[in-house]
């Protein structure tokens, strides 16, 4: 299914800048350290199993770690 990597990395935007206002650059650069560039990935990108695994488990953690 196309586009799940933008769906996962715009969940995850959401969650970790839903309380701190301007955490937005501190979450790309996470994303950017674990290979995952925001900018080249759209609703049209083919989805890679490995990216998928990464984002699924990053949102996971943050879950985990702010209920």
């Amino acid at each position: 299914m196309a586009g799940q990597i933008r769906r996962l990395i715009d969940e995850l935007m959401q969650l970790r800048t839903a309380r701190a206002t301007g955490s937005t650059h501190f979450v790309r650069a996470h994303l950017i350290l674990h290979g995952i560039n925001p900018d080249q990935y759209s609703l049209k990108s083919e989805d890679d199993p490995e990216r998928i695994r990464i984002l699924e488990k990053m949102i996971t953690d943050f879950r985990a770690n702010n209920s």
